[in-house]
């Protein structure tokens, strides 16, 4: 006797191997937004679209700030979606703002209206009829401290996996981790502010950035871009305006900018077929 709600019957048989085989499957594709998101470079808050198509939405406005004090970062985003599909769409958005400072790190506007942030399911859905504007305003204090010794390994498996071979060598990283002194750095990145499931990118008409950075800072930038720096007494003010190339920067003090210029380097050879180089963490 069977207790509890059916399930559902496939409309054909499978067998045991091979349904075991799609647990397991789906399991894995279960475990790595988690896993990846987990060794995510510190970054400005983004919206993540994780339903319908990438040009059905338009970026109308794109303004974010950030500050950078010590180890924490104090940052804003606002985005105006507009639907440009022609047709309703229902959608939810992902608000990715990593690293928060405590349970009430981030806060969250929806077409000015406060809403409650869910650190443990930060989404929200909603509806938009042909033409129709969503406008999001976040907030958040973040820590910017990232483990390097993980970002290296990464770096590391991804020279493996495209084709490097290399011998076993001594782990000093893990040897350091084993007497509890894991190597750890100010890292603050820019990633693609609004895209579809983090991937496909979302055609924006206007971005306007500023980042302010304490003197020790060194800006890395995409090759092109239309970045300015200014000096403003202790801190350097970084300014961008334009549709492209605010993506991929990254703030970090001076002395370890060439180390990441390095890893930046080893990582090309992994550019696909979108021409966006897959740097360790992004």
């Amino acid at each position: 006797m069977s207790h509890g709600k059916k399930i559902a019957m496939l409309p054909f048989r499978v067998s045991l191997p091979c349904r075991w085989a799609c647990l397991i499957l789906w399991v894995a594709i279960l475990a790595v937004p988690a896993g990846a998101e987990k060794n995510l470079l510190p970054r400005l808050p983004e919206l993540v679209i994780e339903k319908g198509y990438s040009d059905a939405f338009e970026v109308l406005e794109c303004t974010a700030t950030s500050e950078v004090v010590g180890e924490t970062a104090h940052s804003t985003l606002k985005v105006v979606l507009k639907n440009v599909s022609g047709k309703p769409v229902a959608s939810s958005l992902k608000i990715r703002a990593l690293y928060l400072l405590g349970a009430h790190g981030a806060t969250l506007k929806v077409n000015g209206k406060p809403q409650r942030y869910d650190r443990q399911n930060p989404r929200l859905s909603f509806s938009l009829a042909p033409e129709e504007n969503l406008t999001v305003d976040v907030e958040a204090k973040q820590n910017i401290l990232y483990n390097l010794d993980a970002l290296k390994k990464e770096s590391e498996a991804n020279s493996r996996s495209s084709g490097e071979k290399s011998g076993p060598k001594f782990a000093l990283d893990d040897f350091r981790k084993f007497f509890g002194r894991e190597n750890f750095g100010r890292r603050l990145l820019v990633g693609p502010l609004v895209s579809k499931w983090g991937i496909f990118p979302v055609t924006f008409r206007l971005v306007r950035l500023e980042i302010r950075v304490p003197r020790e800072f060194e800006g890395i930038l995409p090759e092109g871009s239309p970045w300015q720096r200014t000096d403003r007494s202790n801190t350097q003010v970084f300014r961008f305006e334009g549709i492209e190339g605010f993506s991929g920067a990254v703030f970090l003090p001076k002395q370890d900018a060439p180390a990441f210029r390095q890893m930046q380097d080893a990582a090309r050879p992994a550019t696909g077929a979108s021409g966006l180089i897959q740097v360790p963490g992004q």
